[in-house]
């Protein structure tokens, strides 16, 4: 049996499509966590009909609440294990509480890993908490191409364990990209004003030092100054939103799970504290705002190539705003996305390397 953890949003979209040839190897047990403040990564799982084991929960913000919830997720493995066999192979992409698990059962671990740093340039000091408990427990790490090996070396892995694909994940989902019905019709959005979407910063990552204001504060001053509407896909929970915008009404705050074909092709620009979403609207060829509080490899990449803005205040994210509405079809973007795929975005690279050094 082949496991895999799933538990961060982005991995649902990238291994949904892996599923599928994993289980032309083995039979595949697909686990996640929930909570009440935290269930995206549930919800997309649901969305895309991927079934699924809900083991235990997030655990939030602080050191101690994350180390509580590990060590019950891993109560809660054993158990699993109990009931069905033991897995011979374990899959990640994110998760600690299963790589521990998986290596303390002796159980070959299989990393996906394209933020082992908290940073765009290498050093020793920024290897996330989250690189340092769980690749040197890998056996195989795969990494998008723009990510350095010396992020991975410097942990003590050998060269042949850790293997570069040629392509940034999103390419994956988004290469057969079709338009589906607008999602402005069901939450009854006007569609006669530009649309602005709008995704905070995941301020609970463990890559993150601090919340900050900067994108709430622009949501308030492109309200007040522009005729436009204003869509935010909460990363947590949506209470404090509701409460902190509950007075504008062209803000719209959607906790619907929706696919990527639903939104994107209907958006003017998206405004983005995150990492995939900003890489996804930059694969599209949408008008991007960045105002995350860190630069990360994919970051700097997408800077470097001019497919995406940075912004540090909300005066400069108006401004910026203003100037893409101003001049819609300079601003947008025609995306290369060669820059995304130097080579086909596939699983058959990656699967024919597990197959042989597992199934052989």
């Amino acid at each position: 049996m082949i496991w895999l953890d799933i538990i961060d949003p982005k991995y649902v979209l990238f291994f949904k499509d892996f599923i599928p040839y994993l289980k032309l190897l083995d039979e595949v047990l697909i686990t996640t966590r929930k909570s009440p403040d935290y269930s995206e990564c549930a919800k997309l799982l649901d969305l895309f009909k991927i079934p699924n084991i809900v083991i235990g929960s997030y655990g939030g913000q602080s050191l101690e609440g994350k180390f509580e919830k590990r060590l019950q997720r891993q109560k809660s493995f054993l158990k699993l294990f109990k009931k069905y066999k033991s897995p011979n192979l374990f899959i990640t992409g994110a998760s600690v509480d299963g790589t521990q698990c998986a290596y303390g059962l002796g159980i070959p671990i299989i990393q996906f890993s394209d933020t082992p740093i908290k940073d765009e340039v290498f050093s020793l000091e920024k290897i996330t908490l989250l690189s340092r408990l769980t690749l040197p427990l890998s056996s195989l790490i795969f990494h998008p191409f723009i990510v350095p090996q010396i992020c991975y070396t410097s942990l003590g892995i050998p060269t042949k364990n850790i293997i570069p694909y040629d392509f940034i994940d999103v390419a994956l989902w988004l290469k057969n990209f079709q338009p589906q019905k607008d999602f402005r019709d069901n939450h009854k959005i006007p569609k006669n004003k530009p649309t602005i979407l709008i995704r905070e910063e995941e301020y609970k990552a463990h890559y993150v030092d601090k919340k900050l204001p900067i994108i709430y504060e622009s949501v308030s001053l492109l309200c007040k100054n522009l005729d436009i509407n204003i869509i935010i896909m909460p990363r947590y929970e949506s209470q404090s939103l509701k409460k902190s915008f509950k007075s504008f009404k062209n803000i719209y705050i959607i906790e619907e799970k929706l696919k990527p074909n639903e939104f994107y092709p209907y958006i003017d620009i998206l405004i983005g504290g995150g990492g995939t979403m900003n890489l996804e609207a930059c694969y599209l060829g949408i008008p991007t705002i960045s105002t995350r509080s860190l630069f990360l490899f994919h970051d700097r990449y997408l800077l470097k190539h001019k497919l995406m803005k940075h912004c540090k205040s909300p005066q400069e994210v108006f401004k910026t705003v203003e100037k893409i509405l101003q001049n819609p079809q300079v601003e947008l973007k025609k995306s290369n996305k060669k820059l995304f795929e130097p080579k086909e975005a596939n699983f058959d690279g990656i699967f024919k390397t597990i197959k042989d050094k597992f199934y052989a």
